[in-house]
């Protein structure tokens, strides 16, 4: 017998696969325009880092499949949160982070739908099942720059003074003192720009242990069939939390580069044209000594 198939052993069905649609695409022209943005100084509103932290979240979880697996062929999984919220507990230096979400889990497994006796083969399908996962966790983090907090509410009354009551006293009397007929009030309210997280990377190890396995038969001794399974799972997320702030942009053009101004040492012109080159100096003084000294 032929260890090939030939058109006599093929089984024809009416088959609904095919080929739509195929194009070759030519590549288009671009053109590198320059970005052009506005020269400093000046103050611009932008995202300013408050914190940076990699929290580590222990997980375990039970879980439940549809059929009876044989094993598990992948588990692909993507993390999301649900909440990301930021205290003031400590003045600015230190803030607890509310931290919640979940894990999507794509499990593929194979299952053991039939069997032989002689040859010794487990034949079967490959099913999968998808879950979250959730986790949720509290974490004080450290502002490597101090978020700006604004407090409002604040209510003052303005007592108005009075030598002699007309309106309000009734009796008549002349009175020194707070006039009761009028009250002046200032109200403040003023509006703190939000904590937001953007999630930077995420690190997953994990382990899968089979609950309550049943074996196939004792021609199979290290097969195993199993529809719950424990999770184990230690998470690693780094966030970056940042907050809308005005900052001071200085003049652009500063370079920790030696040689683009150490041609400018020797000419005291140009700190009068340019004086963050004095800023310069004193920074490449304390780093290399009097060399760069002089102004």
């Amino acid at each position: 017998m032929s260890e090939y198939y030939n058109d006599n052993d093929m089984e024809y069905c009416e088959c609904k696969a095919k080929l739509c649609d195929a194009k070759t695409l030519t590549e288009c022209s671009n053109e590198c325009v320059k970005p052009v943005g506005v020269s400093g100084p000046l103050v611009a509103k932008i995202p300013v880092v408050i914190s940076e932290p990699r929290i580590q979240i222990d997980v375990e979880a039970m879980i439940e499949l549809e059929e009876p697996a044989l094993e598990i062929k992948r588990i692909k999984k993507n993390l999301f949160l649900t909440q990301c919220k930021v205290l003031n507990t400590h003045d600015g230096k230190k803030g607890k982070l509310f931290i919640s979400g979940f894990i999507r889990k794509n499990i593929e497994y194979a299952t053991a739908k039939c069997r032989s006796h002689e040859g010794g083969a487990i034949s079967g399908d490959i099913r999968h099942t998808t879950v979250n996962v959730p986790f949720e966790c509290v974490s004080v983090v450290e502002f490597v720059n101090p978020p700006v907090f604004c407090n409002s509410g604040f209510v003052t009354e303005t007592e108005i003074f009075s030598s002699k009551f007309d309106c309000c006293d009734p009796c008549g009397q002349k009175i020194i003192g707070r006039d009761f007929c009028e009250q002046d009030f200032k109200h403040f309210e003023c509006f703190t720009e939000k904590i937001f997280c953007e999630l930077e990377e995420v690190k997953i190890i994990e382990e899968d242990i089979r609950h309550n396995a049943m074996p196939i038969g004792c021609k199979y001794p290290n097969e195993q069939v199993f529809k719950n399974f424990i999770e184990k799972m230690v998470i690693f997320i780094k966030l970056k939390l940042l907050q809308k702030q005005q900052v001071n942009i200085p003049t652009s053009g500063y370079c920790d580069d030696d040689k683009d101004y150490k041609k400018y040492d020797d000419h005291d012109d140009y700190t009068d044209k340019w004086p963050w080159l004095k800023y310069y100096k004193k920074d490449k003084e304390k780093k290399y000594g009097n060399q760069y000294g002089g102004y």
